[in-house]
């Protein structure tokens, strides 16, 4: 709605919450703020936090409702806002999404290290990306919350073009600062990722989500294309339209090349979101088993449906009829063949269906305990069979870990051990997993992962055997 504001409307930004009360609606009984100029509300841990760290001025209105998705792999509540992600992370603190980072690469320039040096007059150096702040930009991260609510520099200060007029600006993690000189010299203003970021997400499949869909929540990732979702509060399993994943979990089937990869990325995808539904006139509501047939968008405006198939995670796939979005479909298909990607490669399946070979007999046991030798062996890669269990995920960054429950039986992770191999340390998982059931695993406070160089990891079961393997590459 907003891209930048006229000269004398930037000035008013900043000072707009005092007169906050003339656009904005309370909702005493929820707890909501609401903006008219949107149709959004904030509450709770978000709405407290825009009101004290600088409310319109610092974050925009908001552009979608609070709901659930996966960051970085994990799945945490997040509103988007013209300026800002908002995150409410598991230890309830809220916390600012990593939109110039993104930014950047959806640009095609992700940030690369700087030239590092000395500091120039009225600049600070960022020896951990080879960055300097200098000037008004300095003084604006510093009185705005510095590290944690900017990140660190991602780029040094250059002129960019925006909505056909240049300013000087510098992306950080978390933001990109614009220099305005017209309500006065050095006004710094904060751009709008967050409106730019969701904007660029719909933007690349050209699909726009439509207004006034049902959302739920998806509460178990079958496979591939199949999906429980908690809808009018009760679980409906949901086909997705359009698109037809490599088999990985019917018992009467083999897996099929690249089955278990599919499945693992709709997890990546889908996992805990909240979810739009979308129904297709053209298409029956149910197919013969039941299960709905929808199209699902995520918060972000993209559709998991397009997604699988541009990715190269799934096949186009038209039942009796053409469904809404067919040529689109159809199109990403073309492209991810012709590219290579996913089950296209050459190196994965060439776009064949042929199952993947009978699993590798299970190892003798290792022994169990003290016989892992700290987790030091390092087995490699083609031994472990990848069931019934499977590393689908392991973010070093983050200290997570994400298994999948490939077997239609439930696996008790009771006396498992998941590897670091470089670190000889055991990241910690337990509980018990569903048929299909993917779960993501946080570490320890300390450090499991090493992130400066190759870490492999792997799964064993409680008799010491080898069950899956990770080999970071």
């Amino acid at each position: 709605m907003l891209r930048r504001l006229a000269p004398v409307l930037l000035i008013v930004a900043l000072t707009i919450l005092g007169a906050a009360s003339c656009t904005v609606t309370h909702s005493a009984q929820r707890g909501e703020r609401c903006f008219p100029e949107t149709g959004f509300c904030i509450s709770g841990l978000i709405r407290a936090y825009w009101e004290r760290n600088g409310g319109l001025a610092a974050f925009g209105f908001p552009i979608t409702a609070q709901s659930q998705e996966r960051v970085e792999g994990r799945t945490l509540q997040v509103q988007w806002f013209e300026r800002d992600r908002l995150e409410i992370q598991p230890d309830g603190q809220v916390t600012a999404g990593r939109l110039g980072a993104e930014r950047l690469e959806q640009l095609g320039t992700p940030w690369q290290p700087g030239a590092g040096g000395t500091a120039g007059p009225g600049c600070t150096s960022f020896t951990e990306t080879g960055y300097q702040v200098c000037g008004a930009f300095l003084r604006y991260w510093r009185e705005g919350g510095g590290l944690e609510r900017f990140g660190l520099p991602l780029t040094g200060e250059f002129t960019a073009e925006l909505e056909g007029r240049p300013f000087t600006v510098q992306y950080f993690e978390r933001r990109r600062f614009e220099l305005h000189p017209e309500p006065g010299p050095d006004t710094v203003l904060l751009g709008l990722l967050g409106r730019e970021v969701l904007q660029a997400r719909s933007a690349a499949s050209g699909l726009t989500r439509p207004e006034g869909l049902p959302t739920g929540q998806v509460v178990n990732v079958v496979d591939g294309d199949t999906v429980d979702v908690r809808l009018n509060g009760q679980v409906e399993r949901v086909r997705l339209i359009g698109i037809d994943t490599p088999e990985s979990v019917d018992p009467r089937q083999p897996v099929e090349c690249f089955g278990r990869e599919a499945s693992a990325r709709a997890a990546e995808l889908l996992a805990g979101q909240t979810v739009f539904l979308e129904a297709d006139g053209s298409q029956a509501d149910r197919d013969r088993f039941g299960r709905l047939l929808r199209y699902l968008w995520l918060p972000d405006g993209r559709m998991a449906n397009y997604e699988l198939i541009d990715q190269g995670y799934a096949f186009e796939y038209t039942f009796a009829v053409p469904y809404r979005y067919q040529a689109r479909f159809k199109a990403a298909e073309s492209r991810a063949r012709a590219e290579g990607r996913g089950l296209w490669s050459p190196a994965t399946c060439n776009g064949q269906r042929n199952p993947e070979a009978a699993p590798t007999p299970i190892p003798p046991s290792l022994g169990g305990g003290s016989s892992f030798r700290s987790c030091a062996d390092d087995p490699g890669p083609g031994v472990a069979p990848e069931t019934p269990v499977r590393i689908i995920a392991i973010n070093k960054r983050i200290e997570t870990v994400t298994l999948r429950n490939v077997s239609d039986a439930m696996v008790d992770l009771t006396g498992w051990r998941m590897c670091s191999i470089r670190g000889g340390q055991e990241h910690p998982i337990g509980g018990v997993l569903g048929p299909g059931e993917a779960r993501t695993f946080p570490g320890t406070e300390g450090n499991v992962w090493n992130n400066n160089a190759r870490d492999p990891g792997a799964l064993y079961d409680p008799q010491g055997r080898l069950v899956s393997y990770w080999p970071d590459r």
